[in-house]
């Protein structure tokens, strides 16, 4: 359930791993965020899921719902406005900084699906914000189709750095 979610991060870490902090905090356009604020959201998302899934294994009922198109999250061209507890700041992050909340952010996602019993994450769910109801293992998944789809704004960022 994890591998496509670690493959993405692989590829996220690689694209940034030769960027100086700077260039990571660089605004390209007005309006338009930071490599680094992409993966300070990235990580707050993350974070806000896991958290969730661990809510939802522990408290919630057996609410079963059909698997959703989530794949069509790396659709960049269906505009997605972030909720507010996952804006990231407007101050200067570091990529070491940066990449130790994205570690921490994983651990406890893996961790939390390690140790659920894979009968809840597909019978328990919860709601989100553009495909409904999905279920605890769609959620896990949902985290490397949104990262992907983030991993092709930060390429686009890139290209676009002086």
């Amino acid at each position: 359930m994890m591998d496509h979610n670690e493959r993405v991060r692989q590829q996220l870490i690689k694209s940034v791993s030769g960027l100086s902090d700077e260039q990571l905090n660089t605004r390209v356009a007005d309006g338009s965020w930071t490599i680094a604020q992409v993966l300070e959201h990235l990580y707050l998302i993350e974070t806000s899921i896991a958290a969730m899934i661990a809510y939802t294994l522990t408290h919630g009922e057996s609410q079963p719902v059909e698997e959703k198109p989530i794949h069509l999250t790396v659709d960049r061209s269906k505009k997605v406005e972030a909720p507010d507890f996952a804006r990231p700041d407007n101050r200067f992050f570091t990529r070491h900084e940066l990449e130790e909340k994205l570690r921490q952010s994983r651990q406890r996602l893996r961790q939390i699906t390690e140790q659920a019993n894979p009968a809840d994450l597909e019978a328990k769910s919860f709601p989100h914000p553009v495909f409904g109801p999905l279920n605890l293992k769609q959620w896990v998944e949902f985290v490397g189709y949104h990262e992907q789809r983030h991993l092709a704004q930060m390429e686009e960022i890139k290209a676009q750095l002086p």
